[in-house]
């Protein structure tokens, strides 16, 4: 059985938005990405309450690796660590995504996902992968 995982410092927010492709009739088809949301909560009455803000472990990386990365022409590296959220797991795999810190969309905030989202242990309570700042948007 692995050590028990977990976030410890859940301090910076993100926003994660999915690729979405919409075609409009005369112009042709055009891409935007789309946040995503996740339910978190049910009020009294039952109605589901959703966010599209994420708190996470971000982990900047320094040092050896961050130069061999350098090397490598990836300009800014981290690791994030997140509690499990389904809905993000989900999107995070099966669509091209980006990772919004701070919650802003602007280029010296803007990263892809540079690994596969790791669903630690297959536990489904914490969710790890890395990113990289994309260089031009």
């Amino acid at each position: 059985m692995p050590k028990e995982q977990t976030v410890k410092k859940r301090r910076t927010l993100i926003k994660i938005a999915v690729k979405k492709s919409i075609y409009t009739e005369g112009v042709g088809t055009e891409s935007v990405y789309e946040v995503v949301s996740a339910q978190i909560a049910t009020d009294p009455d039952g109605n589901p309450i959703y966010t599209d803000c994420f708190y996470c472990e971000w982990l900047n990386r320094f040092g050896s690796v961050a130069v061999q990365l350098e090397q490598l022409s990836v300009p800014q590296a981290a690791r994030v660590r997140m509690p499990f959220v389904q809905g993000v797991y989900d999107a995070l795999r099966t669509k091209a995504a980006r990772i919004y810190k701070g919650g802003r969309a602007v280029p010296a905030d803007t990263f892809e996902l540079a690994s596969s989202p790791d669903n630690y242990a297959q536990q489904n309570k914490m969710l790890e992968f890395e990113v990289k700042r994309i260089e031009a948007l």
